[in-house]
C-alpha cells in the first residue's frame, strides 16, 4: 500500500518501519469492501438486513428492484461490494467518484463517472445528473441503496437554479483557503446545491437506505458529504453568515443566498420532514475504527501505547506541535495513536505544495525538543494530502536534526504552505496513491529508545 515504504525504512530506521506498518493496518481496516461485508447481507426470499458500526441491524423486505448510486472517494470499491453481495440484483445505478482513483472493474449495471475534487467540474455533474435520473426512476416499491463517503460534497454537484457551476467552483475554493472548517463550508455547498442536504432524498419515491463511511469529525450524517440523504439542520441564513464571516467575494453567491435567507427560495428538508420516513442511513466506519486498528498492531510491537482520539480539528501546524510536545516528555519505548482532521489556512500566502498532514509532520520536526530514537508519521487516509501527489509524511531523529541545522529555511517553507519541497529534500514523503477509503487522517508518533 505504501509504495515506498521499504525506502523510508532504509532512510529513518526501523521506528519508521513501525509506523507505516501501523498507518497500513488503519487503511485497512476500513477497507469499504470490508466495511460494506459487515454491514450488508443478503437474506431468504429477497431481504436484504443492514447492520451499522454498533452491530444495530435492521431487515428490508418486500421490494421489487434494487437501485446503487453514490459518490465519494470509496464509491467504487463500496459499489462492487454491494453488487457481489446481491449477485445480479442490481437493476441499475451511478456513482461519481475522483478521476485518478483506482478500481477494480466495471460493476454491472452501474455507470462509474470520474470527476474532480476537491473543487467540482462538469463532469460531476453530468454524474450527478445520472444519480439523480436513476432515483426519479425508481418506483415506491423499490429499494435504492446510497453509497456516501469522503469527497462526496465536491464529487456530487449540481448547482442549484440561479447559481451556476463556476459559482460553486470560485465559492469551494475560496472555503477551503478560508480556514473555514468543514461543517461551515458544507452548510455553503448545500445551500448552492440541488441535490444536497438531503435533497438527493427528497427526489426518490422508493425506500432509501444509505451506506456512510465517516470523514467527518463527530461522524455527523448531515454534513458528511453534505448530507444528500439526510435532514438539514442549517439554513440560508446560516449559508450567508459563513460567506460574510470569511468575506467570500462571489456577489452572484451572496444575493441567492440572501434570498434563501428572505424565504424566497424553499429551503433545504429538514428534521421532522415525513419524506424521511422511508430514509435509514448508517454509518459502516469511521476515523476511531482506523485509530483503534493502528493501536493493536503497535500494541503487538510497543510495550506502551496510548490513543490520544480521533477528533482532533484546528490548523495543522498546530497539531503537528502538540504531537511534538506530547512525544518529547516521554521516555521509549511508547508510541501514541491520533486521528482527526486539521486544516491549512493560506490567508495570504501564495501557497505552494502540500497540504495539512505534510504541514503537521514539518511543524512536528520543528518543535521536537528530544528527537533521540523518535519517529512521527502524519498520513490522510485517502492517500492524497492537499495539493500533492503524497499521503503525507514521517519524520525521525534524523530529519529533525536537519530541520534544527536550518530553522529559517523550515519556517519559509511553512509561512509559504510549501511543505512538500521541503520533506523531499529530507526523504519524508509518503506515497500511497488513491487509497479507496476516506476516514480522515492518522499521526502515529513512537519512541523505541530513550
Amino acid at each position: 500500500m505504501i509504495k515506498n515504504r521499504a525506502d523510508l525504512e532504509r532512510v529513518h530506521g526501523r521506528g519508521a518501519g513501525i509506523a507505516l506498518g501501523a498507518v497500513e493496518a488503519a487503511i485497512k481496516s476500513v477497507e469499504p469492501g470490508t466495511l460494506v461485508k459487515r454491514a450488508v447481507r443478503a437474506g431468504n426470499k429477497g431481504s436484504i438486513t443492514f447492520s451499522d458500526i454498533c452491530g444495530r441491524s435492521f431487515t428490508v423486505r418486500g421490494f421489487k428492484e434494487v437501485y446503487v448510486v453514490g459518490a465519494g472517494k470509496a464509491a467504487a470499491p463500496m459499489a462492487a461490494a454491494v453488487s457481489k453481495i446481491l449477485k445480479g440484483r442490481v437493476a441499475g445505478g451511478a456513482i461519481n467518484v475522483p478521476r485518478g482513483a483506482r478500481f477494480a472493474a466495471a460493476i454491472d449495471h452501474v455507470s462509474t463517472t470520474c470527476a474532480s475534487h476537491p473543487v467540482p467540474d462538469e463532469c460531476g455533474v453530468r454524474g450527478a445528473k445520472k444519480i439523480a435520473r436513476v432515483l426519479e426512476k425508481a418506483d415506491e416499491d423499490d429499494l435504492a441503496i446510497v453509497l456516501i463517503s469522503g469527497g462526496g460534497s465536491a464529487l456530487l454537484p449540481l448547482p442549484a437554479d440561479g447559481i451556476s457551476l463556476f459559482d460553486k467552483q470560485q465559492a469551494t475554493k475560496a472555503l477551503l483557503a478560508s480556514g473555514a472548517s468543514i461543517h461551515e463550508i458544507n452548510a455553503v455547498r448545500k445551500h448552492l446545491s440541488a441535490i444536497k442536504g438531503g435533497q438527493l432524498a427528497r427526489r426518490a419515491r422508493c425506500r432509501v437506505v444509505s451506506l456512510v463511511l465517516s470523514d467527518v469529525i463527530g461522524d455527523d450524517l448531515a454534513v458528511i458529504a453534505s448530507g444528500p440523504t439526510f435532514p438539514d439542520p442549517t439554513t440560508y441564513s446560516d449559508a450567508l453568515e459563513i460567506v460574510k464571516r470569511y468575506r467570500i467575494g462571489n456577489a452572484k453567491v451572496s444575493r441567492y443566498l440572501e434570498k434563501g435567507a428572505d424565504g424566497k427560495i424553499a429551503e433545504t428538508p429538514k428534521p421532522g420532514d415525513p419524506l424521511f420516513s422511508r430514509v435509514r442511513n448508517i454509518l459502516i466506519g469511521n476515523n476511531q475504527v482506523a485509530c483503534e486498528s493502528a493501536a493493536r498492531y503497535l500494541a503487538r510491537r510497543v510495550s506502551a501505547v496510548e490513543s490520544l482520539g480521533s477528533e482532533f480539528d484546528g490548523e495543522a501546524q498546530d497539531f503537528g506541535r502538540f504531537v511534538a510536545k506530547v512525544a518529547s516528555g516521554r521516555p521509549g519505548p511508547f508510541a501514541i495513536v491520533a486521528g482527526g482532521e486539521t486544516t491549512v489556512r493560506l490567508g495570504n500566502a501564495t501557497a505552494g505544495k502540500g497540504g495539512r498532514n505534510q504541514e503537521a509532520a514539518l511543524a512536528c520536526a520543528l518543535a521536537l525538543k528530544e528527537p533521540k530514537g523518535m519517529t512521527a508519521a502524519f498520513v490522510g487516509t485517502d492517500g492524497i494530502d492537499g495539493n500533492s501527489d503524497a499521503a503525507g509524511a514521517i519524520i525521525s531523529e534524523r530529519s529533525a536534526k536537519a530541520v534544527a541545522a536550518d530553522r529559517a529555511n523550515a519556517r519559509r517553507y511553512l509561512r509559504g504552505h510549501d511543505s512538500y519541497s521541503a520533506l523531499k529534500k529530507m526523504e519524508s514523503l509518503v506515497f500511497t496513491g488513491y487509497t479507496g477509503t476516506n476516514v480522515n487522517d492518522i499521526a502515529i508518533a513512537l519512541r523505541l529508545n530513550s
